[in-house]
């Protein structure tokens, strides 16, 4: 006798609906998206004990007429789709007619359904997955599903879930992301009878607010790129109000709120190197693909898609999260959040600190003029300078203060500017900007000098040879673990050839994730020849560095995602003084 049998059809119900209902916030999701598609413009979700005793969702959506409404809880009916070829061009939530039955097949489900043009509503009951009991049933225009005791028959299902917590948050952010996904309809979320949120219709920026939070709402900058086939638009959080957790991105793709690692990648890919370690962004993008593009018949829940072009959505998502945080604009700022207290005593030693002799690194010799003293005090005075050029605002420059920081005026406040940070930008970016145009300036030593390579650096020798070469060195091995440096990048040549030589095989030395070399040289050169804090700067010093500054296609923060300068506004000083 054969082993292979056919299932029964309530057992292969039940484990159809394990593909689509997970949990409750599946059943959440299926259930909006289904009346998102019947045009509802109002919402309303209740749901007890984390929707186990109970989810109901109702919308004045088109409702169902009296011999459409058994049909929807029959696997394989749908309104939406007709044919095969229907499949190539989904531009609804939902197409596969099995969220309701599936639903059905696990819990006790109640529909009532009245469409605008009917008398009379219907009621459709089904438990279990059993036979539909229909009937006629005043409603009002629209439809109104109950699930209850979900997975009530199998439960198995039940000791996977996680706390009654953290399912109604998993209901919650279901809720939010199709929120984001159509602002045009207004939201409600009741949780045992207590009302969560109320989201109105609104336009899109509104709804971001609703949903986020107008604080974090505010520090997002707006997202466009692409155009044609794939076209990109949302938000992106500025890298400063980047978060410690690990990223969250709201994606959509043709207004289907999905999951998907690539895009998520390329939203991070846009925030290379402006976010500081052990931070992580948040964005809310719309992807609208053209539907040749797209497969999104790849997960029984709809939450992934796959794409016929990754490699072009990546590049057109990376570059519009890109171009909109490095778009011009204010000054990233970090406004003061207590106001100062009494002025701290002069320190032991101040007298000698005074009239100590002002030491400067080879660092910033590395600006080109020479180093002059500051003045007792700490602030070196420099003549007005108004860098309007590039992306910063005009800014006059004051002066140096504790040999670290630049200070500057603004329009409406005072910018501090760490001048490191700001310079290790600046090289970075003139490496960068060499090494992509082929026109590198390098410096030929007077005389070669050799330098002997220990085991880890002769390990990634094969790496740094064509790496080096791109950004100006002229370096060749002299038989052995010896290499000869015959040049250096012109804008390097005060540095020791050999701890350049040095810093750049350490930097090749650690996991990159597969980044390029040459921008990870680049970035392990700026990083060491940049100017320190405790370097003293002469006014002409400081007007070069705030320059060169204005001129760089990000000069809000260095390639380590550090701030290169901070704003103290207007009011927040007027405050300080009790001026306002």
């Amino acid at each position: 006798m054969g082993r292979i049998r056919v299932l029964d059809r309530v057992v292969a119900d039940r484990i159809a609906a394990g593909e689509v209902v997970e949990r409750p916030a599946s059943v959440v999701k299926e259930l909006v998206e289904n009346s998102l598609d019947a045009g509802a413009q109002t919402i309303v979700i209740e749901v007890e004990q984390a929707g186990l005793r109970l989810i109901r969702v109702g919308d004045d959506g088109g409702g169902m007429d009296p011999d459409d409404a058994p049909l929807a809880v029959q696997r394989f009916a749908t309104s939406k789709i007709a044919s095969a070829d229907d499949l190539e061009r989904v531009a609804t939530y939902g197409f596969r007619g099995e969220a309701l039955p599936s639903i059905a097949a696990v819990s006790r489900l109640d529909l009532m359904t009245r469409s605008p043009g009917t008398e009379a509503g219907t009621r459709v009951s089904v438990e279990g997955g059993g036979a539909a009991m229909v009937r006629a049933a005043g409603a009002a225009p629209g439809t109104v599903v109950a699930v209850a005791d979900l997975f009530f028959n199998t439960p198995a299902r039940r000791k996977f879930l996680r706390s009654p917590a953290r399912e109604f948050a998993l209901i919650t952010d279901a809720v939010q992301r199709l929120a984001l996904a159509a602002p045009g309809a207004t939201f409600r979320l009741r949780h045992e009878g207590r009302e969560v949120f109320v989201y109105p219709a609104a336009i899109p920026e509104e709804r971001l607010a609703q949903v986020l939070g107008r604080d974090l709402a505010e520090a997002m900058t707006a997202v466009r790129g692409g155009g044609g086939e794939i076209a990109v638009r949302g938000w992106a959080v500025r890298p400063e109000r980047a978060r410690p957790s690990r990223q969250l991105d709201y994606l959509n793709v043709n207004g289907r709120p999905i999951q998907s690692r690539m895009l998520s990648r390329a939203v991070l890919q846009g925030y290379t190197e402006l976010l500081p370690v052990g931070r992580f962004p948040l964005a809310v993008i719309f992807l609208e693909v053209a539907p040749h593009l797209l497969d999104v018949n790849i997960h029984p829940r709809k939450l992934e898609v796959r794409f016929t072009d990754d490699h072009r959505v990546f590049a057109t998502v990376a570059r519009a999260v890109r171009e909109a945080l490095l778009a011009p604009g204010a000054v990233r700022h970090v406004s003061p959040l207590v106001l100062p207290g009494e002025i701290p005593a002069p320190a032991a030693g101040r007298e000698e600190w005074q009239a100590e002799t002002i030491r400067t690194s080879s660092g910033a010799a590395a600006l080109g003029s020479a180093i002059e003293p500051a003045p007792v005090g700490g602030v070196a005075e420099a003549p007005a300078l108004y860098a309007g050029r590039g992306r910063l605002p005009p800014l006059r420059l004051i002066g140096q203060i504790l040999r670290t920081y630049l200070l500057a005026e603004a329009a409406d406040g005072l910018v501090l500017i760490d001048q490191h940070a700001a310079h290790e930008r600046v090289v970075y970016e003139r490496l960068w900007r060499e090494i992509a145009t082929g026109d590198v300036a390098a410096q030929t030593l007077a005389v070669p000098q050799p330098i002997e390579l220990n085991p880890a650096e002769a390990g990634v020798l094969d790496e740094f040879l064509p790496a080096a070469a791109a950004l100006g060195f002229a370096v060749e091995p002299f038989g052995g673990a010896t290499l000869l440096v015959r040049a250096v990048p012109a804008a390097l040549a005060r540095r020791d050839p050999q701890d350049l030589i040095r810093r750049a095989l350490d930097a090749l030395a650690e996991p990159a994730d597969g980044d390029d070399a040459r921008r990870r040289l680049a970035i392990a050169t700026a990083c060491h020849t940049a100017v320190r804090a405790g370097d003293a700067l002469s006014a002409p010093e400081m007007e070069v560095l705030l320059r060169d500054l204005t001129a760089t296609e990000d000069p809000y923060t260095c390639f380590h995602g550090r701030p290169t300068m901070v704003w103290v506004s207007r009011p927040a000083l007027e405050r300080w003084f009790l001026r306002k």
